[in-house]
């Protein structure tokens, strides 16, 4: 019975520790405490990870306070505008522009590796890297996102999302839709698919289709000398361009990136750097240039949804944007803008010491290592919290009983019940304490989805490669074979 006991205290406490969020268990269970190590792309994981907190930020206000959208000034007639909705500051709830430093950072990290091994001249690496990224990308990608949305079939048919269909089976069947014909399908392009059960996975199926491109790119040029590689995907960046394919020239553009930076790191920017310790005003003019970069990154992210030719600058940049964006739809020209900001502010980021040095310090890696599992549960986790948190304002009777047009008052409820819309203070009030309440939500649950299934299968995938990869690839036994196969005459 004793020992029965203790397997049950055991037990309770992996449980209790597994529900807290890993930066409280680390400090409660030190002794479990997981060692992250920092490496040279480490400030590219925080960049990400504040970008889903944005995108996360953008879809709260979005559904919850749609007054916070439009440009500063814009608001309709007798309803003014928060501060928070002024240029430059509204990059706090701009999610769109997001998306955009997601596919560059992807384009730079995945072939970092690679290109750093064909700088080192080593071909069969390099290789070897492409195709094991290639073959672990969509456990990557499609794993966590099947699993959540498995979760969210589950919620609906148990009646706390949306409305349930009559049996489970036939749930599961339109599940199954979903996850075939707009999630894991990529060769949509960059064409937004809409997926089921959770609309905000559109940029997965793109996610991938682009990934494959940057993969053929890499294998392709990977003979290619150094200069000729750089011109030649410079070259293919401008013909995305051209095309209107904005994801496109985002991933290859973070190849571009990554190139530059390699070539910083082995040295070819020696002269530089020795220039700048010996007059610091060009060490002082480089930085305020890359400060203004990102600066002009926040001012365009602002971009609003609607209304662009009205609003100061934007109006300006929609107006000046070249073919093919100017006509494709009315989102293509903030995708332009959107794409060579995201390019030029990926690579300010590495450049300014202290950005890099906030982004890998441990309140940074934090937000890279949840990035992808706030980007998924973030939407399911709004839409079961915030209705009942958010609440709505009292609104006064229109007309007397027994009229046509009568309306009874509605009694406010939430947050919006108790401070009220009526003011941009009283708005922007709203705003922030919903915010306060349904954060830990989010990262609560975003932190325990992490450990129990985005790490998981990262892990996984790694051990599937491990059972499938032919060991007779090996360098040492390839040459074996070509030798036995070369005495007989293969």
């Amino acid at each position: 019975m004793a020992r029965y006991d203790s397997q049950a205290i055991r037990l309770s406490g992996r449980i209790f520790r597994t529900l807290l969020p890993s930066f409280i268990a680390d400090l409660a269970y030190p002794d479990h405490k997981p060692t992250y190590r920092v490496h040279p792309t480490s400030y590219l994981d925080g960049l990400r990870g504040i970008a889903s907190f944005i995108v996360f930020f953008c879809h709260y206000t979005e559904e919850n306070h749609k007054y916070m959208v439009p440009s500063y000034g814009l608001n309709p007639k007798g309803q003014d505008s928060s501060w928070l909705q002024l240029p430059f500051l509204r990059i706090v709830f701009s999610g769109r522009p997001m998306v955009h430093i997601f596919f560059v950072i992807s384009g730079f990290v995945l072939s970092y590796k690679p290109l750093k091994l064909l700088h080192a001249k080593n071909l069969e690496k390099s290789a070897a890297t492409v195709a094991s990224s290639a073959f672990r990308r969509p456990f990557r990608l499609y794993g966590p996102c099947i699993v959540s949305t498995f979760i969210i079939a589950i919620l609906i048919q148990m009646g706390y999302l949306y409305k349930p269909k009559e049996t489970l089976s036939e749930q599961l069947w339109a599940w199954k839709d979903a996850v075939f014909h707009s999630i894991t399908w990529p060769w949509a392009w960059d064409f937004d698919l809409r997926p089921g059960y959770d609309v905000h996975l559109w940029t997965i199926p793109i996610e991938m289709a682009h990934s494959m491109l940057l993969f053929l790119v890499l294998i392709t040029l990977s003979l290619v000398r150094l200069r000729l590689r750089q011109f030649i995907n410079f070259a293919l960046m401008i013909y995305c361009l051209c095309c209107g394919k904005w994801a496109g020239f985002e991933f290859l553009g973070g190849m571009f990136l990554a190139e530059i930076r390699l070539l910083q790191a082995s040295g070819n920017g020696e002269w530089w750097v020795e220039l700048r310790k010996r007059h610091r005003i060009l060490h002082i003019l480089r930085s305020a240039f890359w400060c203004g970069v990102i600066l002009v990154f926040v001012f365009v992210g602002g971009w609003p949804n609607f209304d662009a030719e009205k609003t100061p600058g934007i109006r300006f940049l929609n107006a000046h944007t070249p073919y093919p964006f100017a006509t494709m739809d009315p989102l293509a020209p903030q995708k332009y803008w959107f794409a060579l900001a995201a390019i030029f502010a990926v690579y300010a980021c590495g450049e300014l010491v202290l950005v890099r040095r906030f982004l890998d310090s441990s309140v940074g890696q934090y937000c890279g290592r949840l990035s992808y599992a706030i980007y998924i549960v973030h939407g399911p986790v709004l839409e079961i919290f915030q209705k009942m948190t958010i609440g709505q304002p009292f609104t006064p009777q229109i007309g007397n009983p027994g009229e046509k047009d009568f309306v009874p008052a509605q009694l406010g409820k939430g947050i919006k019940g108790m401070i009220g819309v009526e003011g941009p203070t009283q708005r922007f009030a709203c705003w922030a304490t919903g915010l306060l309440v349904l954060f830990p939500i989010v990262v609560w649950v975003s932190d325990i989805f992490w450990r129990l299934v985005d790490a998981p299968i990262v892990e996984f995938a790694r051990n599937v490669e491990r059972l499938c990869v032919d060991e007779e690839i090996e360098p040492s036994k390839r040459r074996e074979y070509e030798q036995r196969y070369q005495m007989v005459g293969v």
